[in-house]
């Protein structure tokens, strides 16, 4: 961000004006009154602050924000168009599984895959951000309907095939990627980022320091590697590293977000039931930035409402950057490694 240029006045000091005034005059005439121009004070021209990310605190000229369904099993590696993402939020979904949903404005890459379906816990989670385009590969009726009422749009690939393809090197359904700009310009433009609980600044003081830490779902294994030559958490998920298609996919900020599970009430085809993860409510958060963890509690009272993450009891200050939440059954505790006060 730029740096405000300090003010400068500038004033003739009334008695050399005078002085000089009294040196062009006759005994007897008065002295020469000094113009408003040479006392009246002027500020130096500053450059305008470069506007930020109000979802990351990257530079941005927060466009219109996009999210969108991506698979998160190890047959995905490596994702295409993760490190663009502003926000990503990892779910549990049927069979133990992980899904991520990511959150774009700060930049539109040409190419997200694979993309995935959408599930009940999105049409919980996404609303806060607004009427957003939304796009995914499908879902069942149920979701569909929910996601509508939420007041998201529908940009998926049932609504608008034309916002997506499929990779020739991949096979189905790990191959499918959505066209971010057309899903944009279908939605007629989609809501500009708003306000949805993250804030950004420097490291606060307290925490435990951690290298590493490891997030257990039913069926997945995800772990933060934390890099000091970088000061970002990489990402590996069942034990390998994310490289993605632009380098290797990291947080600047990793939340893990404590929250109750409950049973939509459908099963898959499988026969596995659809947990969904509730984000309306209260409950405690850990925080991870900058090699060291700390302590939060969240609250987010209506589904419109931003999550606020408070430590004690004021707002814990982001990582500019890429912010990663992960939505973590209660019952569960992530691990950390390399720990010390």
């Amino acid at each position: 961000m730029t740096n405000r240029s300090p003010r400068i006045a500038i004033a003739v000091v009334a008695g050399l004006a005078l002085a000089a005034g009294l040196g062009g005059c006759g005994k007897g005439e008065p002295a020469a009154t000094p113009s408003a121009s040479a006392t009246t004070p002027f500020t130096v021209p500053t450059s305008p602050a470069e506007p930020t990310s109000i979802l990351s605190g990257r530079p941005s000229a927060n466009g219109p924000v996009l999210a969108l369904k991506m698979d998160n099993t190890n047959r995905s590696l490596p994702h295409i168009g993760l490190v663009d993402a502003d926000v990503v939020y990892i779910q549990q979904v049927e069979g133990g599984l992980s899904r991520l949903a990511l959150i774009y404005s700060t930049t539109i890459p040409t190419k997200v895959a694979p993309i995935r379906s959408a599930r009940e816990t999105d049409a919980e989670l996404l609303p806060m951000y607004g009427p957003i385009a939304f796009g995914f590969s499908g879902s069942v009726d149920a979701v569909a309907r929910q996601v509508k009422r939420a007041g998201l749009i529908d940009v998926s690939a049932e609504t608008y095939g034309g916002g997506y393809a499929r990779l020739s090197s991949r096979s189905a359904p790990y191959n499918e990627y959505a066209k971010p700009a057309k899903l944009i310009k279908q939605a007629g433009g989609s809501a500009k980022p708003k306000y949805v609980g993250f804030t950004f600044g420097a490291l606060p003081l307290g925490g435990r320091k951690a290298t590493g830490v490891t997030i257990t779902y039913p069926s997945a294994r995800i772990t933060f590697k934390y890099k000091a030559s970088t000061g970002r958490w990489n990402y590996y998920l069942g034990g390998v590293q994310d490289t993605s298609d632009q380098g290797a996919v990291s947080a600047s900020t990793l939340v893990i977000q404590s929250v109750k599970l409950s049973n939509t009430g459908r099963d898959d085809v499988a026969g596995n039931p659809v947990p969904k993860s509730r984000t309306i409510g209260t409950g405690k958060a850990i925080a991870i930035r900058d090699g060291r963890y700390y302590k939060l509690t969240w609250s987010r009272p209506t589904v419109s409402a931003p999550t606020r993450w408070l430590y004690q009891g004021k707002d814990f200050p982001m990582k500019a950057g890429q912010v990663w939440v992960a939505l973590l059954d209660a019952q569960r505790t992530p691990k950390f490694t390399g720990t010390a006060s």
